[in-house]
């Protein structure tokens, strides 16, 4: 199987430009010609320019690394056990790429060559990270994550043959089983966001879009989907000292079908917010619109169930909680609301 040099970028996450510097440079020289004189990338292409990503992250120069590599005594073991080390402390993802780096590494040291998809699922996986997060907010959930992936390790695995047990099985989102596990999963993932309802939201986008993630952990978009339900089942229970059974009634049957639609939501708003835009601009009012026709959705429609909903959620933090929707976005939200009809909205 051989990779034209488009394809191995997209891949990798490089640009096509670098790798023909890697080939001007002698750093990186594809196997292979097409008979138009295209680079052809195969195996051991890819297995030598996963080395070179893996120390590119270790800081090294381009002549640092070419001498490395063409002279080291030391193996592609060595190069895949000094990156865990280093992707442990730096990146989000860090549990779940190690487990596959580990995979690599003992199949090297079993002098077994690894798969040219096991290396395009490596590279893929250390580039996740850079695609949802500043250097800012990875270093942030650098330092959070020390020491606490491995400690949450044994429970996340648990969790997720859990998790592929109740689907298997064709459990309910509405379940007691399936309402605990997703409470417990989504606690793990603000806890490793160091509370932080904005990091919360930009992992749960990385897992939701990023393949090789689903891979690695087990949990695919399907998973991803359920646990969201689950815990919407769940966060609904919780607006039951609030309501009447009437209206506990009317959530149960339109509340949870709005939940796929409001991660994106809060996304684009918490990015407008970010960028400073005014909440009475026009892309914030447009947003403001479809977080008002969600709201009352959930609602099914009704004004006043809808304003028992706000009330409860600006003074519950329970509710707000793995929302995604921390007070500083609800009071964004709030002004943009005001600019379209004199109301507020959390």
């Amino acid at each position: 199987m051989f990779l034209k040099i488009g394809e191995l970028a997209r891949r990798a996450g490089l640009t096509v430009r670098a790798l023909r510097h890697y080939d001007d440079i002698a750093l990186l020289v594809p196997s292979e010609r097409s008979s138009g004189g295209y680079r052809l990338y195969g195996r051991k292409d890819v297995a030598r320019l996963y080395r070179i990503q893996a120390l590119r992250r270790l800081d090294l120069s381009l002549a640092d690394i070419q001498g490395l590599l063409d002279n080291a005594a030391g193996g592609l073991s060595e190069v895949v056990a000094r990156q865990v080390a280093q992707l442990d402390r730096e990146i989000l993802q860090a549990s779940a790429l190690r487990a596959h780096l580990l995979a690599l590494q003992g199949q090297l040291q079993a002098s077994q060559e690894p798969g040219i998809d096991d290396w395009l699922l490596a590279l893929e996986s250390m580039v996740a990270g850079a695609k949802y997060f500043s250097d800012d907010e990875q270093r942030a959930l650098s330092t959070q994550r020390s020491g606490f992936a491995d400690a949450t390790a044994p429970e996340r695995a648990e969790l997720t043959t859990w998790l592929h047990s109740l689907v298997a099985t064709g459990a309910s989102p509405e379940s007691p089983q399936a309402q605990a596990l997703a409470q417990r999963w989504i606690a793990l993932l603000l806890e490793e966001a160091g509370g932080d309802e904005g990091l919360l939201m930009k992992i749960y986008a990385m897992h939701w879009n990023e393949p090789s993630l689903h891979a690695m952990t087990g949990v695919d978009r399907a998973g991803i989907r359920y646990i969201s339900h689950a815990m919407a089942f769940a966060r609904l229970e919780r607006y039951a000292p609030y309501c009447s059974a009437g209206e506990m009634a009317t959530l149960r049957q339109h509340y949870v079908a709005q939940t796929d639609a409001w991660p994106p939501l809060i996304a684009e708003v918490r990015q407008q917010m970010s960028a400073g835009a005014p909440a009475d601009g026009a892309a914030m009012r447009a947003l403001a619109q479809r977080w008002q026709a969600l709201s009352l959705a959930k609602a099914g429609g009704s004004a006043s169930l809808h304003a028992k909903l706000q009330r409860a959620f600006r003074h519950d933090a329970a509710l707000r909680s793995g929302s995604g929707i921390d007070e500083t976005l609800a009071a964004y939200v709030g002004q943009a609301m005001a600019c379209l009809d004199g109301t507020q909205v959390s």
